[in-house]
């Protein structure tokens, strides 16, 4: 019992300490290492209580931002353009979300199919996320593509219009914390049934009798 609650205070410390580091800094890789480390977390505890269901979809939301870390933080794709290569160089970089952001909503629009042909013996089920996840990452697919009508007609065209341009990390934002909330409340609730943990009420103890 002691080991358990100490292993419970220190998930607590260090979901709150990366929480914490996001909201002091507000930079885009400051934003991308925390939602690791909280899937990181949000996974661990998963599988400690054996729900397939939602380790895999940690996973699958997990996948975009992982990709955008390898290719643009690794600088696979250079985020840099000047006005010589600006139409050239931002269709590259909202093409590159596009493609990640197609490949990635197809397994996770069958989600539960693969995961029972992956996992046989597990309880595969369908959950909200399945439902709302696949409408998400299409929101991240249609403003890649608006961004990308936008860039050509900016830098082609000479329209002075960057909606997108300077909303694409904002909405990048808007997605994966969706996604985070999501998990996170899949997770409360998956840890409740495990656990046996009573839902709190304001009725007293006489009036459940009754």
């Amino acid at each position: 019992m002691k080991s358990e609650k100490s292993l419970y205070r220190l998930l607590l410390i260090y979901a709150v300490s990366i929480v914490t580091l996001f909201i002091v800094k507000d930079d885009p890789a400051i934003f991308t290492y925390s939602l690791f480390a909280l899937g990181v977390l949000a996974l661990f505890l998963a599988l400690r209580i054996g729900d397939v269901n939602i380790a895999t979809i940690i996973v699958l939301v997990a996948l975009s931002p992982l990709a955008e870390l390898i290719i643009f933080g690794f600088g696979l794709v250079d985020l840099r353009s000047s006005d010589g290569d600006r139409l050239i160089q931002n269709s590259i970089i909202f093409g590159t979300h596009f493609v990640i952001d197609v490949i990635v909503l197809v397994p996770m629009t069958y989600r539960v199919e693969i995961s029972k042909k992956l996992f046989p013996i597990a309880k595969i089920k369908y959950n909200i996320a399945d439902s709302l996840l696949p409408w998400v990452q299409l929101i991240g697919i249609f403003v890649s593509v608006f961004a990308l009508v936008e860039n050509y007609l900016r830098n082609a065209k000479d329209y002075d219009i960057a909606f997108f341009f300077y909303s694409f990390s904002i909405s990048g934002y808007i997605v994966y914390s969706f996604s985070a909330i999501l998990i996170t409340i899949l997770l409360a609730m998956a840890y409740k049934d495990y656990y046996g943990f009573k839902t709190p009420t304001l009725l007293s103890r006489s009036s459940k009798r009754l």
